[in-house]
């Protein structure tokens, strides 16, 4: 399988040249952790590099997205007119205020529009795919029966089409079994797991690859700084 780098200098020949194409990946931690620069950096990547890619806005409003973008020097909208960033959004949209033209609604209560959505994706080429910010509770929001086959049909989307899947999920400061639960499913189901945490006593915010396949890589936390061209690592 193909690599593809994710743009933070240094941290691509920790996991041996970059994400493998056709995986499923979970950015795990706090609000406040680095999880959705890490991934807006690696979309911006694949730009630069000419991919296509796509962006499950879930959180924001598309305008927010394309400010929060800019803030670090990556100016998408060249490649949205272009059809090079494709955005969806499975937040709930709310009237009097008007749908963005350039986002696809779909509701994750309707599996069969998320598959349509999905394919829809793949047929535009689409290499990296970045999905957030989802929370803990969310997913507890949903019943486990529902939420395995959509897992699998996701694992099975990003491998057989040669996609990077990467899924933003926000950490409960609280826990209950039902939280713990769809959290283990997401988890478990991942090919490789990122977690993010701001280390309180050195004042400063760490990564750590709890998983990647087919990789060796190191295991302890990673120091970063986020800075006005995305994240950079940091000498221990």
């Amino acid at each position: 399988m193909v690599k593809l780098k994710t743009g933070i200098k240094g941290f691509d020949d920790l996991i041996g040249g970059g994400i493998e194409s056709g995986s499923r990946n979970i950015l795990y931690g706090p609000p406040g952790t680095g999880k959705t620069v890490f991934a807006m950096q690696f979309l911006w990547q694949g730009l630069c590099e000419g991919e296509t890619v796509a962006y499950d806005v879930m959180d924001k409003p598309f305008p927010r997205l394309i400010a929060y973008f800019k803030s670090f020097g990556w100016n998408i909208e060249p490649y949205i007119e272009k059809g090079k960033f494709i955005a969806i959004q499975a937040f709930p949209h709310f009237e009097p205020y008007p749908k963005d033209p350039r986002v696809m609604y779909f509701s994750l209560e309707d599996f069969d529009e998320m598959k349509r959505i999905d394919r829809l994706i793949s047929e535009k080429g689409v290499t990296r795919f970045a999905a957030g910010d989802f929370s803990e509770q969310l997913f507890a929001l949903y019943d486990l029966k529902y939420m395995e086959p959509v897992e699998d049909w996701t694992i099975n989307w990003c491998h057989y089409d040669n996609i990077v899947n990467v899924d933003i999920m926000t950490a409960a400061t609280q826990k209950d079994v039902a939280t713990q639960r769809a959290t283990d499913l997401d988890l478990n189901k991942a090919h490789n797991i990122f977690f993010f945490r701001f280390n309180e006593e050195k004042c400063r915010r760490e990564l750590r690859i709890v998983k990647m396949e087919g990789c060796e890589h190191p295991l302890g936390w990673i120091p970063f700084k986020i800075t006005s061209r995305g994240i950079e690592l940091l000498k221990k």
